[in-house]
């Protein structure tokens, strides 16, 4: 085979290849279901997050902070992918920042407790700003869903 065919064919494999990872991708087709799952992961995280901090075990705290972040960051393609919500994406990139400034302050050395307190609290008023703009409670159930109103 010449070197040129052989580039052809290698070059078709790995495009197919990337074709099929692209199907496999959770991401591609981010759902609600999708969506409410890493935001109730993201709570318990963060929860577990204020517990830590409430017991100044700050390092339990900052290593839990990731996986809420990480967690949260993912909600991204709903509000910019699926819904177009650019007020829900600039509050979300806002409590991501919040969440960064609290890691470094979970990372200082020593750390201080008042400065972690203000960043819980500035992340905290943060995602009330959005859950009281895109979340609401169902009356029958308790349990916490998206606005669908809202959506819209």
């Amino acid at each position: 085979m010449s070197r040129c065919a052989w580039l052809a064919c290698a070059g078709l494999w790995l495009l197919g290849g990337s074709v099929a990872a692209q199907d496999k991708n959770p991401y591609r087709n981010y759902n609600e279901q999708k969506f409410v799952d890493n935001m109730q992961s993201a709570g318990r995280n963060y929860a577990a997050v204020n517990d830590f901090i409430a017991k100044t075990d700050y390092a339990s705290a900052k290593a839990q902070l990731t996986r809420a972040r990480e967690q949260l960051a993912v909600t991204v393609q709903f509000w910019r992918d699926v819904h177009r919500k650019d007020d829900a994406v600039a509050m979300l990139r806002t409590v991501l920042a919040g969440l960064d400034d609290l890691d470094k302050a979970l990372g200082a050395a020593p750390v201080d407790a008042a400065a972690v307190t203000a960043r819980v609290g500035r992340v905290d008023s943060g995602c009330q700003a959005c859950h009281a703009v895109y979340r609401e409670q169902d009356a029958s159930s308790k349990a916490f869903r998206v606005k669908q109103a809202a959506l819209r």
